[in-house]
């Protein structure tokens, strides 16, 4: 059983990760087009909390995803 909700647990993280990342690329992909950071300190700035935002919310998304995983695996 530890096992099972181990896999979902690393499954769960990958599709998070894959999530997450994906979202706040396309932010900062927009965010740059629009020509919102007109100096290489401010889009250091938002570079840097971006991660932070990533590094903080990919947990989170994993356990919804395991939850959501294991709902559909029962």
């Amino acid at each position: 059983m530890l096992q099972n909700i181990l896999s979902f647990y690393i499954q769960g993280l990958l599709l998070a990760a894959l999530t997450v990342v994906f979202c706040s690329l396309t932010w900062f992909i927009l965010r740059a087009a629009k020509g919102v950071d007109k100096t290489h300190k401010e889009r250091q700035d938002f570079l840097f909390d971006l991660l932070m935002i990533n590094v903080m919310t990919i947990p989170i998304v994993a356990f919804g995803i395991v939850g959501i995983l294991l709902m559909l695996k029962a």
